[in-house]
């Protein structure tokens, strides 16, 4: 079992990424017996290569499907997803800091992209889903909320089926700016309102999640 990524043992662009990450993928049936052995093989290779997701393509194969699995048994979520599709979308976005398997420099150093709000997906298997941000639980809470990570998990694990990666869902403005933090490192955010606090870039999500931006 191999997972795709952006470049090869050289460091120069991969040309499996291309064909299987850059490339949208076709419907296709399945057998009962056929999606089975294709869930655990996701979940096989998401157990390989820890994250928060995978998608078929991601392994090099050719199949609109995908496993995600977040938090615990309590408090998380695990789907398996056949020939999932975004067949509506909420057209107001949220700024959200994302890493990918496939590109490993991210993992380390994620980028900031935008996202909707809320997806309405249908799949074979599952039926219709929906998936909407809960931003009252992302300030409750000291992390982000299960609902608001699978609103972002979905539509980052679909968008590879579609040959879209977080690259291009980078959040930019006619000023850009590009540096790299450290998970660590501090950052100094502004709400809208004017105030301006100091975090770790690690918890920067949070603060996106309440209108802040990087100042």
């Amino acid at each position: 079992m191999k997972l795709i990524t952006d470049k090869d043992t050289n460091g120069l662009p991969s040309k499996e990424f291309k064909e299987f990450l850059k490339t949208p993928t076709l419907y296709s049936s399945f057998t009962k017996e056929e999606a089975d052995e294709l869930e655990q093989t996701l979940k096989d290779g998401l157990n390989k290569y820890p994250g928060l997701g995978i998608s078929a393509t991601q392994l090099g194969i050719k199949k609109r499907a995908c496993y995600i699995k977040f938090g615990d048994d309590e408090n998380g979520m695990e789907l398996f997803l056949l020939n999932p599709i975004i067949k509506d979308r909420n057209k107001d976005g949220f700024l959200f800091y994302e890493g990918c398997l496939s590109i490993p420099k991210t993992v380390t150093s994620p980028l900031r992209t935008i996202r909707s709000t809320k997806v309405v997906v249908q799949t074979d298997n599952l039926g219709e889903l929906t998936f909407e941000i809960n931003p009252e639980g992302d300030k409750a809470n000291e992390r982000v909320s299960v609902e608001t990570m699978m609103t972002v998990i979905v539509q980052h694990e679909i968008d590879h089926l579609d040959g879209i990666t977080i690259k291009d869902r980078i959040y930019s403005t006619t000023r850009t700016v590009t540096k790299n933090y450290g998970r660590n490192d501090l950052i100094v955010m502004k709400s809208k309102d004017g105030e301006m606090i100091e975090v770790k870039y690690k918890n920067a999500n949070k603060y996106f999640l309440q209108g802040y931006e990087v100042v």
